[in-house]
């Protein structure tokens, strides 16, 4: 059988020649009636129907074109590969527990964690388990990754030099980014008594939102669909659509992981936000013997007291290659009731136990994917394989609904959950789990809209139908989401629920304004404490002060927006951060306090109070401002100096003016980043936030739009390293993702014929 072909347009086809079929095919851009291009076929028409074959568009977007389901998704592993040739090996060495032997000393508590959880071997099992369809599916992805380095040798690290990735990796993938969120979960309940592991927190955030068909001028429901990760590694987000069978739509994935995370088919489209009920507990053992060389012949073995009985501790030993350092043996220590040991505080230990055991979470994606309306994505979260989440969805049918799920154990009473729990008793034990039936969910609210940007249930829309007094608390929200369960929102929240209570008939070009609106919520009122401050003692101090004087009445009179092109923006930015400094910490938290009013101002839809400031508030909010203008001029060197001048996107050595705040000292805004420190030319590049911002029309067909903060490509040489950074995301300008083919024609770059496609 020949080989695949390959786009001439990629930097790799040169080095591929040999091995390929090269099938070139440029599009006109003028489409006939029949629904052709100028008498071509529409793309995986005409001479491509029966065949797999892959399509670029101006953006390098995957556009996956195949008869039957593993068709496509073999095109997905290659395409993935093509595009991520070493982030994906990067992301399964992590799955599985060996990337230290890449990067090295900096990664063995990864790998430990990989281990402690036993990713790989589970996914082994669970894989030698599976039954077709999705076994063959997950085959025919891996087999396309496979195939790609095959093909293409330059392409393969010298570290993966001699190996193959397996089904079970990709498994082991899923349940990495599965199991994570209830890691932390667990971890800080730990940190909550007072024991802090080292450990580092995983960054997350999103915001979703869903409209009615009542409350959308378009006539059909939209969903908002914007997570917040990291920009690199295991949760940057890949681009694709797909025409494979039945599995027809558009989204992300990550490189490694098969189906569409995030997006939409022909009648679906779902959203997912980090916040959700409870789903891991850590326990307090009682040991003995788990010290020194605890695996040592002359050592008594450790023990755990259980209901009166001494009983041994599991032990697991891991090797480890380390990249520069050679090989390390590490002991992991388990308890036989609860799971794997992460802290010790003398003849204390602490387990951590997640609801998700031995699971892989593959099968729900593939529901997703396949739903033909909001009952089959109900479907996918009725297995109870979806980590902690809070839902959203969309059909054509005009329905949305929303749902806090994930795998939430049945707790007996009489204990605090979100503290280690007493391990020493059988009492503690969990009692099965609860049915996705229990969730908090609701179909087609009153308001005719929701939104939830990581917050509580509570404080999704005005008089929401979820009260925390109805419900199991762990239920309505895990500890580690906020301070409190119920009662609060955060400035993102706020700021959703004042657009969408305000918008009747909210338009596509309006939900994409909202997904990406850079307005921080209760800026106003910051404005107004400055302005009284100013007045009160502010003229007095500062008269003579070149800088204050200067600058006070831009920042007075700015239009509350964090624009790129705004130094009100830049001078409420540096202002925000000396009030927050840390001279200032318990003064400037108590002050932000009396300021910020979002749950009563936002959620309870209520007047917030008067400021009343004293001397000492007065005096801190001037003094602020005065430090902050001496830096603006010592930074930046003109108080006209303006937001884009400080906060970039960017990639290798080019970067571009961003808009939108990064949630330091109340600037949080819905069009949400993560910046980095500062830099040497005192800018602060995006790191995080926004990976991969869709707003879907459920219209017959849906309509979608889309970008990426980066590029598609890991390819510096490749024109689609930064090209969304540079043309989109720095202008605030979601592509449309043409994922139809009609949409297409015209707009594709290359086309590659996959031939070995099952």
């Amino acid at each position: 059988m020949p080989s695949p072909s390959h786009p001439t347009a990629s930097p790799v086809a040169a080095r591929a020649a040999a091995l390929l079929t090269l099938l070139t095919l440029a599009l006109p851009l003028a489409c006939d009636r029949g629904g052709g291009v100028d008498g071509q076929a529409l793309p995986g028409a005409g001479d491509d129907a029966g065949q797999t074959v892959l399509y670029r568009d101006e953006w390098g977007v995957a556009h996956i074109y195949s008869p039957t389901i593993v068709g496509g998704l073999y095109a997905m592993g290659w395409a993935q590969a093509e595009d991520r040739p070493t982030q994906l090996l990067h992301n399964l060495m992590i799955a599985i527990g060996e990337y230290a032997s890449v990067v090295g000393e900096a990664a063995v508590p990864s790998d430990l964690r990989a281990h402690m959880w036993d990713h790989y071997a589970i996914g082994q099992r669970r894989f030698a388990e599976m039954q077709d369809p999705l076994r063959a599916e997950i085959a025919a992805f891996t087999r396309g990754i496979n195939d790609f380095y095959v093909a293409h040798p330059d392409d393969v690290p010298e570290w993966w030099r001699g190996r193959q990735v397996d089904e079970a990796m990709v498994l082991a993938f899923g349940r990495l980014f599965l199991s994570n969120w209830s890691i932390d979960e667990a971890y800080e309940d730990l940190v909550r008594s007072g024991v802090r592991p080292e450990w580092e927190r995983t960054a997350r955030g999103s915001n979703q939102f869903a409209i009615a068909p009542e409350r959308s001028a378009e006539g059909a429901a939209i969903l908002a669909i914007d997570p917040h990760l990291a920009w690199e590694g295991p949760s940057r987000f890949w681009e694709l659509r797909v025409h494979a069978g039945e599995l027809v739509g558009s989204g992300v994935s990550l490189a490694g992981s098969p189906y569409i995370g995030l997006g939409h088919n022909r009648d679906v489209a779902w959203a997912m936000t980090t916040g959700g009920p409870d789903t891991a507990d850590v326990y307090r053992l009682k040991v003995r013997n788990l010290s020194g060389d605890s695996t040592a012949d002359q050592q008594p073995a450790p023990e755990m007291l259980y209901d009166g009985q001494w009983l041994p501790l599991e032990a697991r030993t891991v090797e480890l290659a380390v990249q520069g350092a050679g090989a390390q043996t590490h002991t992991l220590w388990f308890s036989p009731h609860h799971g794997p040991l992460i802290a010790q505080q003398g003849d204390e230990a602490f387990a951590a136990r997640i609801a998700y055991g031995d699971l892989v979470t593959l099968e729900a994606w593939r529901t997703f994917n396949l739903a033909e309306d909001y009952t089959g994505a109900v479907a996918a979260m009725d297995s109870l394989t979806l980590f902690p989440q809070n839902v959203m969805v969309a059909d054509t049918s005009g329905n949305i609904y929303y749902q806090r799920t994930g795998r939430v154990p049945r707790r007996p009473a009489g204990f605090d959950w979100s503290l280690p729990v007493d391990g020493s008793t059988s009492a503690s034990e969990w009692n099965g789990f609860h049915p996705a039936s229990d969730h908090l969910q609701v179909l087609n609210p009153r308001q005719g809209w929701m939104q939830n940007c990581n917050i509580p249930p509570d404080a999704m829309m005005p008089e929401s139908p979820f009260q925390l007094a109805d419900h199991v608390d762990y239920l309505f929200s895990g500890p580690g989401y906020g301070r409190e369960r119920a009662g609060w929102t955060n400035q993102r929240g706020a700021r959703a629920v004042e657009l969408l209570a305000g918008d009747d008939s909210v338009t596509a070009e309006e939900a994409m304004a909202y997904i990406n609106d850079v307005q921080p919520y209760g800026a106003e009122r910051w404005l107004e404490a400055l302005r009284q401050a100013h007045e009160a003692v502010g003229e007095a101090r500062y008269a003579e002060h070149q800088h204050y004087d200067a600058a006070i009445d831009d920042l007075l009179g700015w239009n509350g927006a964090l624009q790129a092109d705004s130094s009100g923006a830049l001078k409420f930015d540096l202002w925000k951060e000396q009030v927050f400094a840390e001279e200032n910490r318990d003064a400037g938290a108590a002050l932000g306090d009396e300021i910020d009013q979002l749950y009563l101002t936002a959620v309870q839809r209520r007047e917030a109070p008067e400021i009343e400031l004293d001397a000492a508030e007065s005096g801190l909010l001037v003094d602020a401002f005065a430090r902050a203008m001496d830096v603006l001029v010592e930074k930046y060197g003109s108080l006209q100096a303006t937001y884009g001048d400080r906060y970039r996107v960017g990639r290798g050595e080019q970067s571009w003016p961003v808009g939108g705040g990064g949630g330091r000292g109340g600037t949080t805004t819905l069009r949400n980043m993560g910046y980095g420190a500062e830099r040497d030319d005192f800018t602060r590049w995006g790191r995080s936030g926004q990976t991969s911002t869709q707003v879907v029309v459920m219209t017959e067909p849906p309509q979608s739009w889309m970008y990426l903060p980066l590029g598609q490509s890991d390819r510096p040489d490749s024109p689609h390293f930064a090209d969304q950074a540079e043309k989109l995301f720095s202008q605030r300008e979601l592509k449309p993702t043409r994922w139809r083919p009609e949409e297409l024609a015209g707009h594709t770059t290359s086309r590659t014929v996959l031939d070995k496609a099952p």
